[in-house]
């Protein structure tokens, strides 16, 4: 069985359900609130866990209540953790959830998260890893060493870089796959007029391999230097769209390294997610592997 590490983010989400967003300096009544685990790298981890993939997670809390939280909660799925204890607070997201359409706004204080280093990243070895997915919240030129690492012993790299924060071109070479949603390629490439496809070739002409756009309720795209195509969405009403590029990211690897094809792949994540929508929470809504017909 190939060996996943997965290096990012975890916190604390506390989650607003509203069918009415406040109006600055007013006040409305939420529907419902959940306060549970979550940040991208734990999500993703999560989502490769419950599909039965055997994977790592490396991440950093702090050294008080919401890390001992979340290394319970890590402990309770039986997901295996190297956690890193920091002098900062474990990270917190504030997440509203509009419910009228299910998308989310979400604040996010770091903490924890950002208290991932260099020196960090060399006691890990990568020797017994043969996929290295990551997300870009954690610092930036600890991610881009990470990659470098990653690569120098072999493995395939897997970046979902998410939240959008601007990288170094000279780290494209070293990334496999490259996962974007439509907004975040559209930040990748400001100087690209085109669509979709035009946008993805334009990263494919940097270095990076593959690059499969995640386009929600419009599937996803696929393209490389020799061609493209489209996999359509599973048709669902979504009450919470929290986590569903991590579900995706997850589940996308763990079909790969299977030995599915990339458009199968695809096509398994894109039912993967489109469970994950129908559900509340982030990790909370994973499905397990028995779960996908």
């Amino acid at each position: 069985m190939k060996k996943f590490l997965v290096i990012g983010s975890i916190s604390i989400d506390n989650v607003t359900y509203t069918s009415i967003l406040p109006e600055p300096g007013t006040t409305v009544y939420g529907e419902s609130f959940l306060s549970n685990i979550g940040g991208k790298g734990a999500n993703q981890a999560c989502a490769i866990h419950f599909l039965n993939g055997d994977v790592e997670f490396y991440g950093s809390v702090g050294d008080d209540d919401n890390g001992k939280r979340a290394q319970n909660f890590l402990k309770s799925v039986g997901l295996r953790a190297n956690l890193k204890i920091s002098k900062q607070n474990t990270c917190v997201a504030s997440i509203t959830i509009e419910t009228q359409n299910a998308e989310n706004r979400i604040i996010v204080v770091p903490g924890s998260n950002m208290d991932i280093t260099k020196e960090d990243i060399d006691k890990i070895d990568f020797s017994k890893f043969d996929f290295l997915l990551l997300q870009l919240e954690n610092p930036i030129d600890t991610i881009c060493y990470a990659i470098k690492r990653a690569k120098e012993q072999g493995l395939t790299v897997v970046l979902n870089p998410a939240p959008y924060h601007e990288i170094p071109k000279s780290t494209f070479e070293n990334i496999d796959f490259f996962i974007p949603n439509e907004h975040e390629l559209e930040y990748f490439t400001p100087s690209i007029k085109g669509d979709f496809e035009e946008r993805s070739k334009y990263l494919i002409r940097q270095g990076i391999k593959h690059v499969i756009v995640t386009l929600g309720e419009k599937g996803s795209l696929y393209v490389d230097d020799n061609k493209s195509f489209a996999v359509a969405p599973h048709k669902v009403n979504a009450i919470d769209t929290t986590g569903a590029g991590d579900s995706y990211c997850g589940a996308f690897v763990t079909a790969l390294s299977e030995g599915k094809e990339v458009k199968e792949a695809m096509e398994f994540a894109s039912k993967v997610s489109s469970i994950a929508v129908t559900r509340k929470g982030a990790i909370a809504s994973l499905p397990l592997r028995s779960e996908i017909k």
